[in-house]
């Protein structure tokens, strides 16, 4: 699943890459790129609920069935690595909070990341659909 701002310069990819060795967990590779710099995490971050979640969640926002245009909402995990927030503007635009944590950079260490992103909302709808897809797809 891949998010892209409507300008073009920022995307935070979310791909389920694997199932954790219980099969409950599903690892995910996270990408992030803000047009200058870009950014990878590869963690057992959500359960296979969680991720179906975040899919209902997109497609909720960009429907408008999690809340009223110009309302914020959030979704968290058990795992603290990946939390959104975001809310629709009216006109068919979606803008979203992603924050991931202890991300790679190109040097040593780790560092969390917060991008903004807006997107038109069918844009959510397919990402959602994309990520369901790929749940699916896991041996």
């Amino acid at each position: 699943m891949r998010l892209q701002d409507e300008g073009g310069d920022r995307s935070v990819e979310l791909r389920p890459a694997a199932d954790e060795d219980d099969g409950e967990r599903v690892v995910v590779e996270a990408l992030v790129d803000d047009g200058e710099r870009h950014w990878s995490l590869t963690e057992a971050c959500l359960t296979h609920a969680e991720a179906r979640d975040l899919a209902a969640w997109l497609a909720g926002i960009a429907e408008d069935t999690t809340a009223a245009a110009d309302e914020w909402t959030s979704l968290t995990f058990e795992a603290n690595a990946l939390s959104l927030s975001g809310h629709r503007i009216p006109g068919g635009t979606v803008e979203l909070r992603i924050a991931l944590l202890r991300m790679h950079a190109d040097g040593p260490g780790t560092t969390d990341v917060v991008v903004g992103l807006r997107a038109p909302q069918d844009h959510l709808v397919a990402a959602a659909r994309d990520l369901l897809a790929e749940l699916d797809a896991l041996p």
